[in-house]
């Protein structure tokens, strides 16, 4: 009986060893046509993201799903353009006052760059506290469904959750100068906000443990730089552990977008309950834990390692030599190659064949 991508990818996620490596690509990358059918005719697996419940607001991106009703606030988007540059801005009109974020949008790959975060002084952490507060979550039970039965064996769903509290200010609502000054300054703030936003987020998590999606997916972008052993132990290290919890409860996979500098972190991985270790960043992507040290120091968790987009535009037989030396790295441990950050446009024509012939008759 053959075996499908789906069922390989979620093998590798559940900690077993299928047939072949198997290699995937996020969805925001997938590019439809002669290149990507052939890719997929050889074993490229889709990895869809899709939330599970909406977003906590503000969201960070405005597509179908991500967007929550805020009571009794009202959300406006403008669109400017400045030295031909598209600025989207964003503003939240509440009774307690407004926060309004500035973005421009990547116009290769669509990634949203924050200029002008939500909280921008002391006076916008209690807006803000009151938009997470009345945020109204939505369950996708629908959606999800369809798109489990859209991808059917070709990829696996994966339920999105927002980021952890602690991320998630860092990444979309601060940034890390306003963060870390207001820790320092005038850190009940941040730590109410932090509260609340905990309370919502459990709440959110709760709800996506009763969807369709068999992978939980939270993209935490941590790295050591920005959240350091303390932070990190006093922040994320709690959430991780309960929800992991959560998850095995549930019957799920919990994996976690950790593509950052994580040797500092090694030790509170460990402790962290999640079971996979998701976009990890290999040596080409400035990552500074050795796959061989990654194993060692997390036995039971699985380590999906993002391609180097450095690599995307070499030539085969030197993506075929780097996968081999992945593949003997691992030692018959599952994992499973992702696309899962931007690569040049004009590479994915070459480098998605050469990934899968590269992988096509590899098994553990």
């Amino acid at each position: 009986m053959s075996t499908s991508i789906r069922e390989r990818m979620l093998a590798v996620y559940r900690n077993s060893t299928p047939d072949r490596i198997p290699v995937a690509i996020y969805s925001r990358y997938h590019r439809s046509g002669e290149v990507e059918r052939a890719a997929r005719n050889n074993g490229l697996g889709i990895l869809s993201f899709e939330p599970a419940v909406s977003l906590l607001a503000p969201p960070w991106h405005l597509q179908s799903g991500y967007v929550s009703e805020v009571k009794d606030a009202a959300f406006n988007v403008t669109i400017t353009w400045e030295g031909g540059e598209q600025v989207e801005t964003r503003t939240f009109e509440t009774p307690v006052g407004q926060v309004s974020q500035r973005l421009v949008k990547d116009p290769t790959f669509g990634s949203d760059w924050v200029t002008k975060h939500y909280i921008a002084s002391p006076q916008d952490y209690r807006v803000m506290q009151y938009v997470v507060e009345h945020t109204v979550f939505a369950e996708r039970p629908a959606a999800i469904a369809q798109r489990v039965a859209d991808l059917g064996g070709d990829g696996i769903v994966l339920g999105r959750v927002d980021r952890t509290p602690y991320q998630k200010l860092l990444i979309e609502l601060t940034g890390p100068d306003r963060l870390f000054l207001d820790l320092a300054d005038q850190p009940q703030r941040v730590l109410d906000l932090i509260e609340a936003m905990t309370v919502r987020l459990d709440e959110q998590f709760s709800l996506a443990l009763r969807s369709d999606a068999e992978v939980i997916w939270q993209p935490d972008n941590v790295t050591s730089d920005m959240t350091p052993p303390d932070l990190y132990r006093r922040f994320v290290l709690p959430i991780y552990q309960r929800r992991g919890q959560a998850c095995r409860e549930a019957g799920k996979v919990y994996a976690v977008h950790l593509d950052g500098r994580l040797a500092a972190l090694k030790a509170l991985i460990a402790e962290s309950t999640f079971d996979v270790v998701e976009s990890f960043s290999l040596a080409e992507m400035a990552g500074d834990v050795p796959v061989a040290e990654a194993l060692a120091a997390w036995p039971g968790k699985v380590i999906c390692p993002n391609f180097p987009a450095s690599l995307a535009g070499r030539p085969h037989q030197e993506i075929r030599a780097r996968l081999e030396t992945l593949a003997a790295e691992f030692h018959g441990r599952p994992f499973m190659v992702q696309i899962s950050e931007d690569i040049a446009q004009d590479s994915y024509a070459s480098v998605l064949p050469a990934l899968c012939e590269s992988l096509a008759d590899r098994s553990w």
